[in-house]
Order: C-alpha cells, then structure tokens, then sequence
C-alpha cells in the first residue's frame, strides 16, 4: 500500500496540468498594478502638459492692453473660483482660457492659484541688481551678500550702488507690489499648484508623498509657473523720465 501511494505522489508530482493557471493566479496582480501604475503616470504627465501650455495661452492673452467685456453667462460657468471677479472680466477671461486648455484633466476649483505683480524681471527672483561692497571700516571683510542702504556705517552716504530698474530712486527688494494681472507695462507671474490625488498604490509609494487630507492616500504636487511683461500703453513710455 506504500508503494501505491508513493507512486501516486510521484505521478502528482510529475503532472503539470494547471500550472499555467497557478502562474497567471500569481504574476496578474502584479503585471495589473504596473499596467494600472503606468496609465497613471501617463495621465499625470498629459495633465502637466495641459496646464503649462493652457498656462501659457491665458498669460498671452493677459499681456495684451486691450479691453474685455463682461463674459456671457455660459462663460461664466467655467470660469475657476481663483478667477471669478465680476469687477475684473479680463481677469475672468484669463482664467477661462486656462480652464479650457486643461481639457478637464484637471479641477482648477482645487487649485491654488498666484498672479503676482513686479516692477521688473530682475525682482522676481533676486531684487534688483546691486553692487555688494565690502564693509570699508573693517578692511579685508567680504561683502555681507544683502543691500546696504542710506545711513549704513562704512559705507556711501546713498548706500550701495544699485540698479533703479522700476525708476522709483529707492532699492527694491525682490517680492511683488501686488496681485492680478497687472497694468501695462508690469511684469506678472502666474503660478497654479495643484495636488494629484494617486490611485495607484506603487505610483503613490515611488512618486508621492502622503496626502495631509486623506491618511493612508498619496498625492503628486505639480506646479507650473510662467513670468510675463505685460504690453505698455501706447499712449505713454516705458522709459524713465529726466527731470
């Protein structure tokens, strides 16, 4: 009876009927998951695409000088809560242009949204341009790498030479004056920052981080930001005027 048996085990063990269904059971979840992993990521970039081109048309259309009417009501509705103005309708348009160029791959109602102002290029980022001496009582000492003004010790009674780049006779720190889409002539930033929601567990482990709303969830920060010159009135200059 032993030898029965032991020949009936071997006889199992020799079989290889269902093992391809065995290794289908075991190799599909993963194969799913790096399919479903991969249209994600897809999406994710076709929906960065959206908003940095949809980005670049209504900032083309927000540094022209000319006037807009009021939107229609139909307009309206797409218009991005971040945009809504009924005082600014050229505002309005920005934001309707964006929302149409996103394909609807994004929700721009759950963005966050910047339109920030600057006298000039150079203070969006550093300030404007200045030359950083070094401090003259204390010979031998490196410059400080910050803007030393009128009345500072140890240096010109004007303060550090520096680039009026907005004609305004004082330095300007790097930072905006304001919010919108500006007036003629000044420079804007638009900037939309938006959270991806994952679904795909192994894209949320690799590429997110976890999301402050949903404990156990991930989400995938995406940022897009496009800095513009708004057109100068044609009825004055954008050259500093000598006194």
């Amino acid at each position: 009876m032993t030898g029965q048996f032991s020949a009936k085990l071997r006889r199992f063990a020799r079989n290889s009927e269902g093992a391809t269904i065995v290794e289908f059971a075991l190799i599909f979840p993963i194969v799913l998951m790096m399919t479903f992993g991969t249209m994600e990521i897809s999406l994710y970039m076709a929906s960065m695409v959206t908003l940095e081109g949809g980005l670049k048309e209504a900032s083309r259309y927000g540094i022209t000088s000319k006037p807009q009417s009021a939107l229609t009501g139909t307009e309206k509705t797409e218009v991005p809560l971040a945009f809504k103005d009924d005082d600014n309708p050229r505002l309005e348009m920005i934001g309707l242009i964006l929302n149409r160029h996103t394909l609807n791959l994004i929700d721009l109602d759950k963005a966050e949204v910047d339109e920030e102002i600057f006298d000039s290029f150079s203070v969006v980022k550093d300030g404007e341009p200045y030359n950083d001496l070094a401090d003259h009582p204390n010979v031998g000492n490196p410059p400080n790498g910050k803007y030393d003004g009128p009345g500072t010790a140890g240096f010109p009674p004007d303060g550090e030479p520096f680039s009026d780049m907005n004609c305004d006779g004082v330095w300007t720190p790097k930072g905006p004056k304001g919010t919108g889409p500006g007036a003629p002539g000044d420079i804007v930033a638009y900037t939309v920052k938006y959270n991806w929601k994952v679904l795909t567990p192994i894209v949320g482990q690799f590429l997110g981080k976890p999301d402050p709303d949903a404990p156990g969830r991930f989400i995938i920060p995406m940022t897009a930001t496009i800095v513009v010159k708004n057109e100068p009135n044609v009825s004055g200059s954008s050259f500093c005027k000598v006194p």
